[in-house]
């Protein structure tokens, strides 16, 4: 993707051969090789030193060359060598030295020799975006519960035992039905299921950020739109030219921080690299309004980011997450 290039006009914003300064000059060490997009124009002034700065990086497919034609024969090949490559990693874990001959009590050994890990290979790109501290910074920690019953555990379990399950599987099908719910109820009673709560693992995080612009000058109403469409771009999926439209180059993934006087905001959790789940763009929040070159007078931005990795009690406690 060609680098945008936005005037030094725009406060806050650098070209090449131009050192930033202030805080966003801490904040990428006064390195010229860097673009940034940013908003507003004052974004480095003394009232504004709260900023939210975005790194973007894109995913690089590794089999695939952008551009090189394919047959279907080539698309096939690759999703079936990278499956025989998946299959022979879980085949080792769990028949080889780990659960299937070890025991359940061997996970260490599965883990050991299954550690499958998806780590696309990434580079990342020489322009950041710069915002000031959105309206809404709202975090989502979500963990799940199953609901379940131990006398349906109980059934499970015993009508599958042989000498059983004869005695069992009428037994249960009596207790649960609905005349003996029936007879109960008219003493007054009912069946306890015996339900219990059982954690089932953490969600992804997400979060959502939102953001008004409102330019005051053409060259500000450009940045807004540079960096709506940069935030647009690389949410998007690219398909692999030659491919059939078999392919697609997953969206680019974001990292994100919190800065406060040049420095990372330790009082605001991190974020761990995330994607883009929904990024909402309103160019009339008031009604429509434009300037004389079409440019809208205001633009809302709302982004909701889900983080690629699990954050477990360790992240949080140790590295602040």
């Amino acid at each position: 993707m060609a680098i945008i290039s936005i005037p030094t006009s725009i406060g806050g914003v650098s070209i090449p051969g131009a050192a930033l300064k202030g805080p966003l000059g801490k904040l990428f060490g006064n390195n010229n090789q860097i673009e940034v997009l940013s908003y507003p124009r004052d974004l480095q002034s003394a009232t504004r030193n709260h900023v939210v700065q975005f790194t973007i990086n894109e995913v690089q497919p590794t089999g695939y060359q952008q551009g090189k034609s394919y047959t279907l024969s080539d698309a096939w090949n690759g999703v079936k060598n990278s499956t025989e490559e998946l299959t022979s990693a879980v085949t080792k874990g769990f028949a080889g030295d780990g659960i299937v001959n070890k025991g359940i009590g061997s996970i260490s050994a599965f883990s050991s020799q299954a550690q499958i890990t998806f780590k696309q290979k990434k580079s990342k790109i020489k322009a950041a975006i710069n915002l000031y501290m959105p309206d809404t910074l709202e975090f989502t920690n979500a963990a799940g519960y199953n609901q379940t019953s131990l006398l349906e555990i109980a059934e499970s379990i015993l009508t599958r035992i042989p000498g059983v399950k004869e005695v069992a599987t009428p037994a249960f099908s009596a207790v649960q039905s609905n005349a003996a719910k029936l007879a109960l109820s008219s003493q007054g009673l009912a069946l306890n299921p015996q339900q219990q709560l059982l954690f089932d693992g953490i969600d992804f995080r997400s979060f959502q950020m939102s953001f008004t612009f409102t330019p005051f000058s053409k060259d500000e109403a450009t940045a807004v739109k540079n960096i709506v469409k940069m935030f647009k771009t690389h949410a998007a999926p690219r398909i692999v030219s030659g491919s059939a439209g078999m392919l697609f180059v997953p969206p680019s993934t974001f990292n994100l921080k919190f800065m406060s006087n040049g420095k990372e905001n330790e009082n605001i959790g991190k974020v761990s690299e995330c994607v883009i789940e929904t990024i909402d763009v309103n160019y009339a929040p008031n009604g429509w309004s434009a300037h004389t070159d079409g440019a809208p007078i205001q633009t809302t931005m709302s982004i909701s980011f889900k983080e690629i990795e699990l954050i477990d009690r360790e992240k949080i406690e140790k590295d602040g997450y």
